[in-house]
């Protein structure tokens, strides 16, 4: 399933892919630059309640971590897979 049909299916479902080392996204849905408490809150109204799924390589798994831990984000309501090797 597509991450168009996730949100249709399910309102409370955000998709965001975020690319740190491009200089443009080519008109794509993602957004640029690291993620920050900023960027989240552009797409939820509290960074408290919503489950985080992160997935990527272990330096930005444990850098977003650590900054949604900063804002009080609840280490249960975190979920992350490291990809490493790339």
């Amino acid at each position: 399933m597509r991450s168009g049909k996730l949100e249709t299916a399910n309102p409370r479902f955000r998709f965001v892919p975020t690319l740190t080392r491009v200089a443009n996204n080519n008109g794509g849905k993602g957004k640029i630059g690291h993620i920050s408490p900023e960027t989240l809150l552009t797409r939820v109204k509290s960074l408290r309640g919503p489950i985080y799924y992160i997935a990527g390589p272990p330096t930005m798994v444990a850098s977003v971590r650590q900054t949604l831990g900063e804002e009080g984000v609840d280490e249960d309501d975190i979920r992350t897979e490291e990809f490493a090797g790339y």
